[in-house]
């Protein structure tokens, strides 16, 4: 016996150990149905279960979900490979106009063939020669999101030189991660123990009953799901970025995710709470000793209290008790995830190109890429190192984005001419010169009366009038450019701090006014009545209205809202009007309220301002400059 065990670590023995390891792989499928390849699950299952390192997305829970959301969009051309009757690979394939890729990408923050370890080159070389052989139609195959230590990335250089000349691998981007190792409750110590996150997270506790904990049925998901979907979307658009959220089949992606993975236990979906109102959400992943982050989002409407901060507080505390080996961040460039990781990780593309002219021509192009990519990708570091580039490009995006969504919108409803010229009168306006008029009026305080409900029945008009949250300004900008931009987003939350509130109008559903009031002393103009008593006003200046729709059920509905708020705060109702607002100014008359003085602005090269405001008959004129 002691023999035979020796000579099992000859040469020639490992050697022909080998060679019955490559003839064991005999053949591959093609498969195109998926439910051919459900019949494959089990044995999948047996192949994840043998990599200690395997990541949640080389699932077939994962798989699955994916292809229920999106599969209507693509053709299965999943490759299995076999040693006689037995699974020994899968290498999960889709395609779509030509172009095919890992099934489950690029919504995957990892991707892999799914093998042992020890027959993963042979598994790979018998799918390449497959797909070059007898798959028809493709222009390319992209193994997207790979990782250092997947399979691909690892053992593709093994491969034949024929093979490895239709191959070209090019640098995608670094993940962030913490390593635990043997430093693990160093790491944890130094994460938690920030001062400035105890102090917000007492800032928090003060304000009511505060909890995070993980769902644990998928029906409990189905309640917090639809809050998470619209944050999600909100929190990117105020960054310039589209959500994946905004797309229903991601939705739905994510909810057959809770079904299939709620069971396995391998999905950690979890939500902070503040006297039960969810603030944020964590959509994560726990398997292997890894926890990875894989969406996460809160409510902008608490951002007084740092939700996002404290939502990875909360997920830090919770890894400490419950993971071993790695906190991982997932896909993306965020800034806050450098001052939490320790590391960061490289991803790869593997693209491999048919024999064609055309696979050629792009093969050269890879190449190319594969030589500039890294190039790109400090030019990136550099950038985002420093802030004032970080926000000019986030600027740039959002306004290339409102500009691009006007545009449309415009061609959409045929009036791009007419859009044009107005943007170029704007543009003049606003940087070489501008003349505006205003006239005010009043509404003292002693004469308002509650007026009753803001909302307005008018010849089977119903028109609502609310004060909106900061996160519904978000949704506007996002599905409404034309009514609000991106970039003006910075200065509405900065109003909003400062105490301003807008109100929206909608008539019969449609927003068809946006209105911003101020509550403090009017600082165009003294008022006698206001020094003597003290008294302040609730100021409605600038505003937004729809030229496609009756404007006096609206402005109705605004007047009543704010003459019931002024009257339960006994305040001085002031209405800055334009000489254009015909349908407003004959309103404002008709509800007894009293022009006060009017104000004339010019503005030259944005920065030298006059301004000139006289009074009304009913007071005295009086001008001032300001530059």
């Amino acid at each position: 016996m002691g023999h035979t065990l020796a000579t099992l670590d000859t040469p020639a023995v490992a050697g022909l150990k080998v060679a019955r390891d490559h003839a064991f792989v005999d053949r591959c499928e093609i498969v195109t149905d998926f439910r051919r390849l459900e019949d494959f699950s089990s044995q999948w299952e047996r192949l994840w279960e043998n990599d200690p390192r395997a990541e949640i997305f080389q699932t077939f829970e994962w798989s699955r979900a994916w292809w229920h959301a999106f599969g209507r969009n693509y053709k299965l051309c999943a490759l299995v490979t076999f040693g006689g009757d037995e699974v020994i690979g899968i290498v999960p394939l889709v395609q779509r106009d030509g172009f095919l890729r890992f099934l489950g990408t690029p919504e995957a923050d990892y991707a892999d063939i799914i093998c042992e370890e020890r027959r993963a080159a042979q598994v790979l070389e018998l799918a390449l020669k497959t797909l070059l052989e007898s798959v028809e139609g493709w222009k390319e195959c992209a193994f997207l999101h790979l990782s250092k230590h997947s399979r691909v990335a690892r053992h593709y250089h093994e491969l034949p030189r024929a093979l490895r000349s239709r191959l070209h691998c090019v640098t995608a981007e670094r993940q962030h991660t913490i390593i635990l190792r043997q430093r693990r409750e160093e790491v944890f110590q130094s994460l938690l123990g920030k001062h400035h996150t105890r102090r917000i997270q007492n800032k928090l506790r003060k304000a009511g009953r505060v909890r995070f904990h993980h769902v644990q049925t998928a029906q409990e998901a189905a309640q917090y799901l639809p809050g998470f979907f619209l944050n999600h979307v909100r929190r990117h658009a105020v960054v310039g970025r589209e959500s994946s959220c905004a797309a229903p089949e991601f939705c739905e992606f994510m909810r057959e995710l809770t079904h299939e993975l709620l069971p396995t236990g391998n999905l950690r979906f979890g939500v902070l709470e503040l006297d039960g109102q969810p603030l944020a959400w964590a959509f994560a992943f726990e398997v292997n000793g890894k926890y990875l982050l894989y969406q996460h989002t809160f409510d902008l409407d608490a951002w007084h209290y740092t939700p996002g901060e404290l939502l990875l507080w909360n997920t830090l505390e919770y890894a400490k008790d419950h993971v071993t080996r790695e906190f991982d961040f997932g896909k993306g460039d965020e800034l806050y995830k450098d001052r939490f990781a320790n590391y960061s990780r490289e991803t790869f593309s593997l693209y491999a190109e048919p024999r064609s002219w055309g696979g050629r021509m792009r093969g050269l192009g890879r190449s190319f890429q594969a030589l500039a990519q890294p190039v790109l990708s400090r030019i990136r570091q550099i950038a985002k190192s420093r802030p004032a580039t970080v926000r000019a490009f986030r600027e740039l995006r959002m306004s290339t984005i409102g500009l691009w969504s006007c545009l449309r919108q415009a061609r959409k409803n045929g009036s791009l001419l007419r859009y044009g010229m107005e943007g170029a009168a704007s543009l003049f306006r606003n940087s070489i010169w501008s003349k505006r008029a205003t006239d005010v009026f009043a509404l003292e305080a002693a004469t308002v009366q509650s007026p009753g409900p803001s909302r307005v029945t008018q010849s089977g008009r119903d028109c609502e009038v609310r004060a909106a949250q900061f996160g519904e300004l978000v949704d506007l900008a996002w599905q409404h450019p034309s009514i609000l931009s991106l970039n003006q987003l910075p200065q509405c939350r900065k109003r909003m701090r400062d105490g301003d509130r807008v109100y929206l109008v909608r008539d019969r559903g449609t927003v068809t006014g946006m209105f911003w009031v101020s509550v403090g002393a009017d600082t165009t103009a003294d008022s006698e009545s206001e020094r003597t008593t003290g008294t302040q006003a609730m100021t409605l200046k600038e505003s937004w209205r729809a030229t496609t729709h009756e404007l006096l059920p609206s402005y109705r509905a605004l007047l009543s809202a704010l003459k019931r708020e002024a009257a339960s705060q006994q305040r001085t109702l002031l209405v800055h009007c334009t000489p254009d607002q015909y349908v407003l100014r004959a309103e404002l008359e008709r509800q007894s309220f009293v022009a006060r003085y009017q104000a004339v602005r010019y503005k030259v090269f944005h920065r030298f301002q006059r301004e000139s405001v006289s009074m009304y008959p009913q007071g005295t004129l009086r001008t001032s400059q300001a530059a």
